[in-house]
């Protein structure tokens, strides 16, 4: 295997980390959501009972209309679903690739980015970060903003 042969390998993996980080990042988004409307209609549901201040219904219900109104505008589930796609996609060809010459593995690369799903921008450093782990290659690695260490917590 040749040096080029070795970068792109390395870009598919790269691919592929990204769009694992990505569907990891909407799922969870898709889990917080989901609980947060839920507790939320279920607090607006308190209007029913005595003894429950106004106060906690109003909340539910505005928990309820803004979280499940993020769900259906967002729909994490749905990114989430096209992101682990991608990340197959691109698994599929790692392994693939090791078998191919260069120039294939570069158009087989360049044909399975046309219809990847969009990612979450914050994460490509991340992802990249991961790379360099897998490789050895934790010295070179990015360092990170306070954002991008957060959602690597989530993703």
């Amino acid at each position: 295997m040749n040096e080029a042969h070795a970068i792109l390998l390395n870009e598919v993996r790269y691919a592929e980390r990204l769009c694992q980080r990505t569907a990891r990042f909407y799922r969870h988004i898709q889990a917080v959501g989901t609980f947060a409307t839920v507790a939320g209609g279920s607090a607006a549901l308190s209007a029913l009972a005595q003894g429950v201040p106004p106060w906690v219904s109003l909340a539910g219900a505005a928990a309820f209309t803004v979280f499940g109104a993020a769900m259906v505008a967002v729909r994490p589930a749905d990114k989430a679903a096209a992101n682990e796609a991608d990340m197959r996609r691109y698994t599929k060809l790692r392994t693939e690739g090791r078998t191919m010459d260069a120039d294939t593995l570069r158009q087989a690369l360049d044909k399975a980015r046309e219809g990847d799903a969009a990612e979450v921008e914050s994460l490509r450093d991340v992802a990249y970060n991961d790379l360099l782990r897998e490789t050895g290659w934790e010295h070179q690695q990015i360092p990170l903003s306070l954002r991008q260490r957060a959602l690597a917590l989530i993703a």
